[in-house]
């Protein structure tokens, strides 16, 4: 069997130096950003999140909504705009949601 999608989970650190990790990975794989549906970043600390923020077209907006709709019972729902992270700044650039 071969999966239609992949989901990739990366964690790095330095980036209160620079965004050394994030920058080396996005140099690594940028050859490859059409194959990338999503980027997320969480880097706030502990707490109960409300939402998120997100970056998308208002068709990928659309559908992200429908999706927090899920989390309803936790109560996360919203879908806030202008996401952005050191992290995935250089993919939302590159025009990844």
């Amino acid at each position: 069997l071969r999966p239609k999608r992949t989901l990739r989970l990366v964690l790095w650190t330095a980036e209160e130096q620079g965004g050394i990790g994030a920058s080396q990975y996005y140099e690594l794989h940028k050859a490859n950003v059409s194959n990338y549906s999503l980027v997320m970043e969480s880097d706030s600390g502990t707490f109960l999140p409300t939402g998120l923020q997100f970056t998308g077209s208002d068709k990928a907006r659309a559908i992200m909504k429908e999706i927090m709709s899920l989390l309803q019972p936790l109560n996360v729902t919203e879908v806030f705009n202008g996401g952005e992270g050191t992290d995935i700044n250089f993919w939302i650039q590159a025009g990844v949601p």
